[in-house]
């Protein structure tokens, strides 16, 4: 099972940004996560929220927003004042920072409208497109993007009562949207209950499965034994150091 730092080691420092992302690197995990937007100006910037205000210095929405202004935005002081000047990194300076041996799961945040841009975006990053992983939410988003962006990996992330109406047949109606989108396989949220029911069918798939967001060592270990492919965590090191001492 593979370790992914979800947005960056963000248990230690600010969330999607290269601070985070460097310091999951020395800890030694097997990919980075991160959430992406797409700006006024067709830019993508990595931040979870739609807006600027949990993270920044200034409340602004990205989508509203040129990369000219939220490059004056400070998202690391938030956190702790030695991460002052942090800025919202641009989606292709990661990419090129980040070495070839860590994955990168991308986690799509806008809507269906922004799906050319990132076309457009990735198509120029199709030589690296095995250690990349898209994800997102939003079904029509991914199966648009499988469609048009066919050698990248791209999987769906399900969580039950949220994107998916709990009845019945929730579990095969998401195998029947998986299969009818031709993804690679799914990202799913950390509940026990559901994870155990899932497994058989995923691996007998073989999907790729990711489970997100795990800081619970114990858990992490019954996940393991269930088959999951990677398993992402704020806290890689505490996880990596209970899992594989």
């Amino acid at each position: 099972m593979k370790i992914i730092a979800h947005r960056g080691a963000s248990f230690y420092a600010p969330e999607n940004t290269m601070s985070a992302f460097k310091l999951a690197m020395e800890y030694g995990v097997d990919g980075i996560e991160m959430d992406v937007h797409v700006t006024k100006d067709g830019k993508i910037v990595v931040i979870h929220d739609d807006t600027t205000g949990r993270t920044g210095t200034r409340n602004i929405k990205i989508k509203n927003s040129n990369l000219k202004t939220l490059d004056k935005v400070d998202v690391g002081n938030w956190f702790d004042a030695k991460y002052m000047g942090e800025r919202i990194p641009h989606l292709e300076d990661v990419l090129e920072k980040i070495p070839s041996n860590f994955e990168l799961y991308i986690e799509i945040k806008s809507n269906i409208k922004s799906v050319d841009n990132f076309v457009n975006f990735f198509t120029k990053y199709k030589e690296i497109h095995d250690r990349i992983v898209i994800i997102g939410f939003d079904y029509n988003v991914v199966k648009r993007l499988k469609l048009l962006l066919p050698n990248f990996t791209i999987l769906w992330i399900v969580e039950y009562g949220y994107n998916v109406p709990k009845n019945k047949d929730m579990y095969s109606n998401v195998y029947k949207m998986i299969l009818n989108a031709k993804l690679d396989g799914i990202s799913t949220y950390a509940d026990l209950t559901h994870c155990i029911k899932m497994a058989k069918e995923i691996k007998n798939h073989n999907w790729i499965w990711n489970v997100w967001t795990v800081d619970n060592p114990h858990l992490a270990k019954q996940l393991m034994n269930l088959g999951v492919t990677t398993l992402t965590t704020n806290r890689p090191d505490w996880i990596m150091k209970h899992l594989f001492a």
